[in-house]
Order: C-alpha cells, then structure tokens, then sequence
C-alpha cells in the first residue's frame, strides 16, 4: 500500500511524501501509518477517530483541518490519499 500525503495551504501543496507499507490495514495500523507520516513531515499528529479510518477505508482519501490537531497546525490541511 502506497499513501501519498500533502500539507495544503492556499490550494498549494506545500510538502509531500508518498509512504510505502506492507502492513494490514485496520485502525491501529492506520494510527501507526499516521504517526510515522506526521513525523516524517515534521507536524503533529491528529486525533484520529474510528470515523476518519472508515472515511479513509471507504474512499482513499481523508482531509485533516486544523481543528483536528492540538498543536498548532500552520496549514490549511493535511492530505491523506492511497493509492496503488
């Protein structure tokens, strides 16, 4: 599985990784999945509930807004998209 995740700002893409994985997915895998992407980009992670999993599942793709973080979140969102 290939997931492709971008900080948006303004319609633009700020910064972008594509994160490769071999695990299962089901909803600790995705939080594990987040975790490390959140990471790689520098950000903090967002709360994460059952919902954005099934959302994400369902459609391949998921949107995180600023009031999905703690922290402050110097974005507009962040993108998460599967592809294969």
């Amino acid at each position: 599985m290939k997931i492709w995740a971008r900080l948006m700002k303004n319609g633009r893409n700020m910064q972008d990784i594509i994160y490769t994985s071999d695990m299962e997915l089901d909803f600790d895998t995705y939080e594990i999945i987040l975790r490390e992407i959140t990471q790689q980009l520098d950000v903090s992670c967002p709360i994460t509930m059952y919902h954005h999993f099934v959302s994400f599942n369902q459609f391949n793709i998921h949107k995180f807004k600023a009031p999905d973080f703690i922290d402050k979140f110097d974005f507009d969102t962040l993108d998460f998209e599967r592809y294969e």
